[in-house]
Formats: structure tokens, C-alpha cells, sequence
């Protein structure tokens, strides 16, 4: 029996090799909610021939805001980043065009500054999308994503980048 477990598991490990392709990249982000732009950086593993598992990192850069009431003047400076594990089922429209829908989970994280006052929170939250790769060369794609998060941070975030294949 052991034996047995043993081929299985080389077997797919086999087969999850034959389709694995590992890329990585990153671009510009703007966040609907923040209100600013960010840096991505994302790690991609292709786990069958059209599905795509996408880990990344998104910091967006601080907001900061100023406002006077009656008798003084409020600042405030809010920062923000997120988490998100992604999964996308490719369709191939062209040679170098490909078109996904995408869902996955979320976490996100602000603190905010009021006058010197510090307050942060995280929460979890999913994500639904869509978005394309062009293939410029064998190694290098352009990146085009949209998509909303679904929690106590709801925001729409539309990236623009581009993906290494190795």
C-alpha cells in the first residue's frame, strides 16, 4: 500500500510539473477607497494548463488630508496595503492574448493618523475580478486587472504591470 501512495504522489507531482510555469512582476495600482496609487508585487505558479494561482502585495502610497473646522485645523495620514492569494482560469482568445475571471481572499490592513492619534486595523476580505496578459516576448507579458474586494475595506482596485515567466 505504501508503495502504492508513493507512485500517486509522484504521479501528480509529475503531472502538476508538466504545466508549471512560475512567473513574477508587479506594476501600478490605484485603490477606489484609498484613493491613491500603489506598487504591486505579485508571484504567479501556472498549476494546470489554464488555471493560475496569483499571490501579491499591494502598498499604496499614504493620504493625507487636511481640513479646517471652526477653530483649528485637522490633518490626517492613512496608510494602506494588502494581501491577496488569487485564482484565474485563462481563455486563450489570441496567440498572445489571454482573458481571466478571478477570485480569492484578501487582507488588508490601514492605520490612520488624526492630529498625532494613531488607530489601525485588518480585515479579511474576497476578492472577484477579471483581467488579461499579453505575451510581448516568450518571457514578458503586459498585465491589465480589475477587481473588487468584498469586506470591511470594500474597494476597487484596477492594476496596471507587467509578468517575468522563467
Amino acid at each position: 500500500m505504501k508503495k502504492l501512495t508513493l507512485l500517486a504522489i509522484i504521479t501528480i507531482a509529475f503531472a502538476f510539473n508538466s504545466f508549471a510555469q512560475i512567473s513574477a512582476g508587479g506594476g501600478l495600482v490605484y485603490g477606489t477607497e484609498q484613493k491613491t496609487i500603489g506598487f504591486n508585487l505579485r508571484g504567479q505558479y501556472n498549476v494546470w494548463e489554464n488555471v493560475d494561482v496569483v499571490g501579491g502585495v499591494t502598498f499604496y502610497l499614504p493620504n493625507k488630508d487636511k481640513q479646517t473646522l471652526i477653530f483649528t485645523t485637522v490633518e490626517s495620514k492613512t496608510n494602506m496595503w494588502s494581501f491577496d492569494v488569487d485564482g484565474h482560469y485563462n481563455f486563450e482568445l489570441m496567440d498572445n492574448l489571454k482573458v481571466y475571471p478571478l477570485a480569492g481572499l484578501n487582507i488588508s490592513g490601514v492605520s490612520i493618523e488624526v492630529n498625532g492619534a494613531k488607530a489601525s486595523d485588518t480585515e479579511v476580505g474576497f476578492n472577484i475580478g477579471a483581467g488579461a496578459t499579453y505575451e510581448i516576448t516568450d518571457k514578458i507579458a503586459g498585465l491589465f486587472e480589475t477587481k473588487y474586494t468584498i469586506g470591511n475595506f470594500d474597494q476597487a482596485v484596477i492594476t496596471l504591470g507587467a509578468l517575468y515567466r522563467f
